[in-house]
C-alpha cells in the first residue's frame, strides 16, 4: 500500500508540475490595443465609458469605415475621441454629414482643421506644461468640480461659440451650429479613459454631454486602425444596384422560361453499357453468327413503311405502286426511284428466301437514307 500511495503522489507531483510551466511558459499575453479604443480593457482604454453608454442607451454601436459612408438621416451622433490621420476631404464629408442635423462630439487634445466649424484653438501656455488639476466652470459643472488638464491649447471664443466648460486659462469645451446639427469639441481626450474617467471629476463633468436624443450613438473606430472596408456594391448609387437586380431577376426568370439548363450533360454509365454501341454490336455479331441477314433486313424494311404510314399515310402493307406514287408526289423523280428499287430487291430477297452480307450493307445504307429523309419531313 505504501508504494502505491508513493507512486500517486509522485504522479499527482508530476501533473501538477506539468501544468505549472505551461502555464508559466505557454500564458496568453494580452492583447495589445491603441490608446482611446472603445473596446480596450488597457488604462488609456474607453471601455468603462463604452460600456456604460451600451448599458444606459440603445443603439450604441463601432463605426470601422469611411465617414462618407455614414448613414443618412438625421438624429444620430458621432463620438470621435484623438483620431489619427484625418482629411481636409473627410472633415468636408463629416460636416456635410452634422449638417442635415446630426451632432459629431471631438475629444482631441491638439486639433486643428475645424476652422470650417468655426472651432479654432491656440496656445495658453508651453508645450512642455505639467498637468494640472484645475476648478472646472461651465453652465452644466457643479460647484467644486475639478479636472486634470493635460492640453496646453484652449478654444478660441468666438461668436459662434457656445463654451461647455473652462478653466482659469480657457475654454476646454464648446460647441457650434453647422446647418442643422452640431460639433462638440472637447480638449480633454484622456478623461474618457479608464485610468481617469473616476478620478477628480471627470465622470460627472463629461457624462451630461455624451446623453441626447439620438436615434443611434456611433464610436469611431476608423481612425484608430480598425477598419472594414466597404463592400464592393457601396462604390454604386443605390437606384442603379436595384436596377441591376431588378434586371437580373428579369434575366433568370427568362432562362427558367426558356429552359436553359446550366453545366455539363452527363450521360449515365447504364446507358452507355446497356443501351450504348456495346448492345448493337452484341446484336449485329449474334445476326451474323447465327446467318440472319434476312430478318435483319425485314426488321429495317418494316421501319422504313413503320415511317412511311407515320409521314406519308401509307399502310404498312401497301402496294410497290402505292408507294411509287406518293414518293413521286413528294420526292423528285430520281429518290422515288431509288426507294422503288430498294423495296424491289428486298421482295426479291424475300422470295428467294436468303440475303448475303454484301447485299445487307448495301441495302442498310440505302435504308438509313431514306429513314432519314423521311425523318425530315
Amino acid at each position: 500500500m505504501g508504494t502505491v500511495t508513493r507512486y500517486r503522489a509522485a504522479l499527482a507531483a508530476a501533473v501538477l508540475l506539468f501544468l505549472a510551466l505551461g502555464w508559466l511558459l505557454i500564458k496568453p499575453a494580452a492583447p495589445l490595443y491603441p490608446p482611446y479604443v472603445s473596446f480596450s480593457p488597457q488604462p488609456a482604454g474607453l471601455k468603462a465609458i463604452a460600456t456604460l453608454l451600451g448599458e444606459k442607451r440603445n443603439g450604441v454601436k463601432e463605426w470601422r469605415q469611411p465617414w462618407r459612408f455614414l448613414p443618412p438621416g438625421s438624429g444620430q451622433a458621432l463620438i470621435v475621441v484623438e483620431p489619427r490621420q484625418v482629411t481636409d476631404s473627410e472633415r468636408e464629408d463629416i460636416l456635410r454629414w452634422v449638417e442635415s442635423g446630426n451632432d459629431l462630439i471631438v475629444f482631441e487634445r491638439n486639433p486643428s482643421g475645424w476652422e470650417e466649424a468655426h472651432l479654432s484653438a491656440s496656445a495658453a501656455g508651453e508645450a512642455g506644461d505639467e498637468a494640472k488639476e484645475r476648478p472646472i466652470h461651465g453652465p452644466s459643472a457643479g460647484q467644486g468640480r475639478t479636472g486634470l488638464v493635460h492640453a496646453y491649447m484652449r478654444l478660441d471664443n468666438t461668436p459662434d461659440l457656445e463654451p461647455l466648460l473652462s478653466d482659469d486659462l480657457g475654454i476646454i469645451a464648446g460647441r457650434t451650429k453647422v446647418g442643422a446639427g452640431t460639433v462638440t469639441l472637447f480638449l480633454v481626450p484622456e478623461w474618457l479613459t479608464n485610468e481617469q474617467v473616476m478620478n477628480h471629476s471627470h465622470f460627472e463633468l463629461i457624462w451630461p454631454h455624451l446623453q441626447g436624443d439620438w436615434s443611434v450613438t456611433w464610436l469611431d473606430e476608423y481612425h484608430h486602425g480598425y477598419r472594414q472596408q466597404p463592400g464592393i456594391l457601396a462604390v454604386y448609387p443605390g437606384w442603379l444596384v436595384a436596377a441591376l437586380a431588378q434586371l437580373g431577376v428579369v434575366l433568370l426568370l427568362w432562362l427558367w422560361r426558356k429552359g436553359k439548363r446550366f453545366g455539363p450533360v452527363y450521360t449515365l454509365r447504364e446507358w452507355t453499357v446497356r443501351r450504348g454501341d456495346e448492345t448493337l454490336l452484341a446484336v449485329a455479331s449474334w445476326y451474323e453468327r447465327r446467318r440472319l441477314a434476312l430478318d435483319a433486313l425485314k426488321i429495317r424494311e418494316a421501319y422504313l413503311r413503320q415511317m412511311m404510314q407515320e409521314r406519308w399515310g401509307l399502310h404498312t402493307r401497301a402496294s410497290s405502286h402505292e408507294i411509287a406514287a406518293a414518293a413521286r408526289a413528294r420526292w423528285s423523280e430520281a429518290e422515288a426511284a431509288a426507294l422503288i428499287g430498294l423495296l424491289e430487291r428486298i421482295e426479291a430477297a424475300k422470295a428467294a428466301g436468303r440475303c448475303s452480307l454484301k447485299q445487307l450493307v448495301a441495302d442498310s445504307r440505302m435504308l438509313d437514307d431514306m429513314t432519314e429523309r423521311l425523318e425530315k419531313e
